[in-house]
């Protein structure tokens, strides 16, 4: 496990981490860069979407599990801006399998719903996987 950091933008929507061991997520720090003083508004409905596969032979998906990492968890209405730098809230939960589940694979996508990212916006992540 290791430190990871990633952009989400207009330009790159989602992020897509692949590896042959069933990840776990440990989310330390988000920041939303806006110009927006609406910012509470506009992250109360956001979220951070994980998508998590596992994969088999011949490519074949054998599970897929979303999970919502909900954006209101981290914040209240007198946050003074969109950093945050100890996250405690966002449980990623790893699947579940048999121990006999022909695996090859794995691959976690993040990406953003309900939330339109402007020209000079984006979304950084730090996290443990």
């Amino acid at each position: 496990m290791g430190l990871h950091h990633i952009r989400l933008d207009r330009t790159h929507p989602t992020a897509i981490l692949t590896g042959e061991t069933m990840p776990r997520l440990e989310f330390r720090q988000a920041l939303f860069r806006t110009p927006d003083s609406d910012w509470h508004r506009r992250l109360y409905r956001a979220a951070l979407v994980v998508t998590t596969v596992a994969h088999g032979y011949d490519n074949k998906r054998l599970v897929v599990d979303h999970q919502a990492m909900r954006f209101s968890l981290l914040y209240n209405a007198t946050w003074p801006e969109p950093v945050f730098l100890d996250i405690r809230h966002w449980p990623y939960t790893p699947l579940e399998l048999k121990e006999d589940a022909p695996v090859l694979s794995w691959s976690v996508e993040l990406r953003l719903r309900e939330l339109r990212l402007g020209k000079d916006e984006w979304v950084e992540l730090a996290f443990i996987g």
